[in-house]
């Protein structure tokens, strides 16, 4: 279910045990709190996002929710220039703004010496 605003998560606070939160970079900082309180109830929170944005900036809320994680996953992609394990979205089109949507035409995943390379 798509939410237009983090609260509503919280009216099915009694309908559900697990609560998955995908795209957790889009939010607000709302979302922590919200995460929090759900944590605090016994429900368990599976959060999904990037932690950094195609400057290899902290990406949101993401930074404040792994603080607080009792368990972290880190999923890596395959570096798209050299094959190693990738955890940087480099942003192939030449818009500037933090959040520009698109798959393949606008990013590829590339590990760290990739990444800094100067293409």
């Amino acid at each position: 279910m798509q939410v237009e605003n983090t609260n509503i998560i919280l009216d099915y606070c009694n309908k559900a045990d697990v609560f998955g939160i995908d795209e957790a970079q889009f939010f607000d900082d709302s979302i922590i709190n919200v995460c929090k309180n759900l944590a605090n109830k016994g429900k368990r929170v599976v959060i999904a996002g990037l932690e950094k944005d195609y400057l290899a900036n902290s990406f949101g809320p993401m930074p404040k929710l792994l603080v607080d994680a009792e368990y972290i996953t880190k999923v890596n992609a395959i570096c798209m220039k050299c094959g190693n394990p990738a955890n940087f979205s480099h942003r192939i089109s030449s818009e500037k703004k933090q959040v520009v949507l698109g798959e393949t035409n606008k990013y590829e995943a590339r590990c760290r010496r990739c990444f800094n390379e100067k293409d």
